[in-house]
Formats: structure tokens, sequence, C-alpha cells
């Protein structure tokens, strides 16, 4: 019996984590009091997730957002604050390789009240969803020999990581505003690769930050937007890689700042980003799925491998639209703002398709100059279908927000919302394979003598199967019946050979 040893990547937990948010702000004395509270956004930043030693570990931090309008003045106000979290995680089993962390998530739900004039009470709760996938190592068996054991490989094919790293670098630029701020509102960050590649045994992304500044130039409703695209290349530590891996990053912005100088020189614009890398090949071999002997009686045990091969890499923006009246007809739009939600899979017909939903929130100005805050959701669907009928397939997909505009026309608004997906498309087929075999009685010998039995195989029959029915030599068979060894395409009379 010869055997071999393969890295099988499996699923080792698909979890939902819930996490609690409680806090008491203050508004600081430089800001003005609250008049009104539009808005809140509760906005994850995952700094660390790591699936090490059957235990799964996350931190980071919550982006807690609040938009509300002054006392004074009835400016547009923010007030942003983060709050850290840690959650851990036991793992139905261990990996023996790298493991791949997805994580996504939704807040739950988000209740911001304002207590008095300069402090506000929140109450929470965020739902991470967590995948993790690693390798594990799995026996299987090549090859028999001796006993008059007959055995039929299987060619297999299976992603393979090779190797996973994440590095975090900064990104700085100057910034220019079309009018000088009064005041920062928001600074969102979205990041997109446009080069993926190995060179001389390394890892070599390319990309760009996306930053946008929402920033008030005076008192009162107005806003505006700065906008600055800084580009990266970076060189990722891993061991040695082959050209022809299987190359995939993801960018993920971690914390911007906006720091003010002359007005020259302008405003220096400093992005801080995670840089996820992971190189994976597509590794074949052969495996044995089915076996028996020509002399004796046989009892065999079977395993199930999971193998998994990647069919598509996503890196791509798509624009979803929100559409709708708005509740007050005479309401102007100040500023659009956008929640992404978890991609969802949907199987139709036999076929898979990857869609989403966005939430947009158009930030208005009523006739009455107080601030006011509509939701409009809206789905998206990606054009691509992938077929599911040889097995199962799954996306692990990351949306993130991008940017959205919006626009009005009479009572009428309409939001565009770009949304950055990164990741991949895999199919998982499970198969029996051979896990050992044991030979006991030798088989009785014909009685009627016979050399030859006749088969009138059909088409789709396996030789190997007839053979094994008849404890006879599937070489022989296919040789003397003038077929090959495998599925039959036609109807074809077998000549057996009987046991001796």
């Amino acid at each position: 019996m010869v055997k071999d040893t393969v890295n099988i990547r499996q699923q080792l937990c698909d979890l939902t984590l819930e996490t609690p948010v409680e806090t008491e702000l203050v508004i600081p004395d430089y800001q003005p009091e609250i008049f009104k509270l539009v808005k809140s956004f509760l906005i994850p930043v995952v700094l660390k997730r790591q699936a090490l030693g059957g235990k799964l570990s996350l931190e980071g931090y919550f982006r807690l957002l609040i938009c509300y309008q002054s006392e004074e003045s009835r400016s547009f106000c923010t007030l942003e604050q983060k709050l850290p979290f840690s959650k851990t995680a036991e793992l139905k089993a261990a990996a023996d390789g790298p493991c791949f962390v997805q994580v996504a998530g939704e807040t739950e739900y988000l209740n911001v009240r304002a207590i008095n004039q300069r402090r506000i009470d929140v109450k929470g709760a965020f739902a991470f969803r967590v995948q993790v996938s690693g390798e594990v190592h799995q026996e299987i068996i090549t090859g028999l020999s001796g006993a008059g054991i007959q055995y039929r490989q299987l060619p297999l094919s299976s992603n393979r990581i090779l190797t996973q790293c994440e590095k975090q670098f900064t990104a700085e630029d100057t910034l220019e505003f079309e009018k000088p701020p009064e005041a920062i509102l928001t600074c969102q960050c979205t990041g997109s690769t446009s080069e993926v590649k190995v060179v001389s045994g390394k890892a070599v992304v390319k990309g760009s930050l996306q930053l946008s500044v929402l920033y008030r130039p005076g008192p009162g409703t107005e806003v505006l937007r700065a906008e600055k695209e800084l580009v990266f290349s970076q060189i990722l530590d891993s061991e040695p890689l082959p050209d022809d891996c299987i190359c995939t990053a993801q960018v993920l912005p971690v914390g911007c700042t906006v720091m003010e100088a002359d007005a020259a020189a302008g405003s220096l614009a400093s992005v801080s980003a995670l840089l996820q890398f992971t190189a994976s090949t597509n590794e074949e071999f052969v495996a044995v799925d089915d076996a028996f002997s020509t002399q004796y009686e046989t009892e065999a045990a079977t395993q199930t491998v999971l193998t998994e091969q990647v069919l598509d890499r996503l890196a791509l923006t798509v624009t979803a639209t929100a559409e709708g009246a708005l509740p007050d007809p005479d309401a102007a739009i100040v500023d659009c703002m956008a929640t992404v939600l978890p991609v969802e899979t949907v199987t139709e017909n036999g076929e898979l398709s990857i869609r989403g939903r966005a939430i947009a929130h158009l930030i208005c100005r009523n006739a009455l100059g107080e601030l006011e805050c509509y939701d409009k959701p809206c789905d998206y669907v990606l054009p691509k279908r992938y077929d599911v009928t040889c097995g199962a397939v799954t996306a692990q997909v990351c949306a993130l927000f991008g940017q959205a505009h919006a626009h009005k026309s009479g009572a009428q608004a309409s939001c565009e919302i770009s949304i950055l997906l990164s990741g991949t498309v895999s199919r998982k087929k499970r198969t029996e394979l051979l896990q050992a075999i044991s030979c006991s009685a030798p088989l009785e010998k014909q009685s009627d003598g016979a050399a030859l039995r006749i088969y009138y195989g059909h088409a789709g029959e396996d030789v190997f199967q007839v053979a094994k029915h008849y404890h006879a030599d599937p070489g022989k068979i296919a040789q003397d019946s003038g077929v090959e060894t495998g599925i039959l395409s036609q109807d074809t009379r077998l000549l057996i050979p009987c046991a001796e």
C-alpha cells in the first residue's frame, strides 16, 4: 500500500459574534452644543484577525460617528470616537497550515440619544460574520499491490495556500481645499489594487487609496468635499513564491488624519492601511477511490475528502442606485453617505449569483432649516453566474463603501453608490476515497469450468465496476473486449475472464 499526505483546505468555522456597544460621550468645549441629532454610524475597523491553535481572535475598534445640528448657528457638526473591541472564539478544528479569516458584519441596532446639550448616551450591538478556512493534513492511498488487488485512481485538484501575510503602511500627500475649512466633519478612505504579482519570489502589490474629506467652510449647513488619490507600491515579506501562483490582495484603510499647514503648503493628509495578501496554487494529485481483489474477498473503508478550486478572483467596483421621493419635497440635499451590507449568494436554476444591498443616507435641510436624514435601500447583483451542478460553489467576498453622489429633481432624489468588491469564488467538492482495505477468505473457483463470461454493458457503465462485480482484472477485460478502461461510450459486449 502506497500512501501520501496532501494538504486539504477545509472550513474551520462559520459563526456570528455579537459585540455590544455601550458608552456615554461628552461634547468637547471647543465644539458647539446639540440642537438635534441627525444620524449615527458604527463603522468597524479590524486591526487583527488570527486563527491559531484552535482559537479565533479579532481585535480592532469601532468608529462611532454622530452627525448632529448645533444649537448656535444651526450648523452641521460631527462627533467621532474610537471604541476598542476584542473577541475570541473556539474553532471546531485546528489547522495544520495557514488559515484564511474573512470578516464581515452589520450593525444590529444603534440607539443614540442626547441626555442634554453636551452629553450623549449610546447603546447598540454589532454582529460580526466570521468564516475561517485552513489547511489540514490528510493521508490518502495512491497505490496498492499484491493479493490480486485491482484499484482505480482518481485525479484530483485542490487549492493550496502557500502563504498569507499582512502589512500595515502609511501614505502621505498634500490636500487642497476649495475653501478654508472651519470644521472637518468626516474623513472617508477606500483602497483598491491595480496590480498584484510575484517578482523574484516576492509579492508586489500596487494600488491607490482614495481619500475623501467632508468639511464645512463656515457656519451653517453648506458642506464641501476635498478628495485625493494616494498611490502606493508595497513589497511584502514572505517565503519565496512561484511566478505562476494565484495572488489576491485586499486593502483595508484603518485610519486617516488631516493636519493643518500654512496656506502655501496646503494641508497634509496621512492614511494608514492594512494590506492583506494571499498566495495559493491549484495542486494536482491522484488517489485511490475504489479497490477489490481477484483472489480474495475484501472489506474496504472509505473517507470523505473535501477539495477546493478557485474559479474566480474578484477585484471590481460596482454601482448601486437608490431612488425615490423625499418625504419633504422642499428639502435640499446637504450630503450623502452610505452603508454597505455583507454580500449574499443565491442559487437559482443550477446557477449561483452574488448580490448585496446598500443603504443611502441622504442628509437634507428641510424648509425650516433643520437637518433630516432619509434612508433609501438599494440592491445590486453581479452579472457573472457560476455553475453549481459540479459541486458546491462558495464566495468569500468583501464589500466596502467607496463613494456616494446624490442629486434631486423635484421631489425625487437619486443616489449612486460605488462599492468595492474583492475576494474569491471557489468550487468545493466532496469525494469518497479509499481509506483502508483488507483481504479475508479466498474466492471460490468457478464450478462450471468456463474460462470466459459474456456481459452486455450499456453506455455509461464503468468497466471497473463490472470487473469488481465479477472479481476480474479490468485491464484484461478492456484488452480482450477492444475497449478503453473507464466509462463505456456505447453499448458493448464485454468478455469477462472467470476466476481460476
